[in-house]
């Protein structure tokens, strides 16, 4: 015990102080050595040394440098990144379909105003007082070079 301590503060630069839960934790089967199972591969990699085989393989000096090992990319930070990369073409498809529909609603209008403009030019004035088809006309007139204008 006093060796792994010394080695303890040599690593970390402190003091194990931390006793009293490795005496409660150090019987259960998970901090066991031999219940970890030999198909884990850290276990056979510090089991039989560092390989100059693999050089994937973290050897046991590369786990005390102060270089943390890259992790790879958890389950719900992919599925993040897989949402983000849909996202925009999803919003561009909405953005076109919008569009379209503006436009077509648009058109619309135009010829709903279009067809009131002609009933208002036809209409007969035949019925209407001098006052009424002097306005009329001036109506008209505005609504031709409107018109013309667009």
């Amino acid at each position: 015990m006093a060796t792994a301590h010394a080695f303890f503060a040599q690593d970390q630069g402190t003091t194990f102080n931390l006793k009293y839960a490795w005496r409660l934790l150090k019987d259960e089967p998970k901090w066991m050595g031999e219940s970890i199972g030999s198909s884990s591969k850290i276990t056979k990699t510090f089991a039989s040394g560092p390989s100059s085989e693999n050089p994937d393989t973290p050897s046991s000096y590369e786990f005390n440098s102060s270089s943390p090992m890259e992790r790879p990319m958890g389950q719900k930070a992919a599925k993040r990144k897989g949402k983000a990369n849909e996202i925009p073409n999803a919003k561009q498809d909405e953005r076109i379909k919008r569009t379209t529909e503006m436009e077509r609603l648009g058109q619309c209008k135009e010829d709903e105003i279009e067809v009131k403009v002609i009933q208002i030019m036809m209409k007969d004035t035949s019925t209407m007082s001098d006052s009424q088809r002097d306005i009329h006309d001036k109506y008209c007139n505005k609504m031709k070079k409107n018109m013309e204008c667009s």
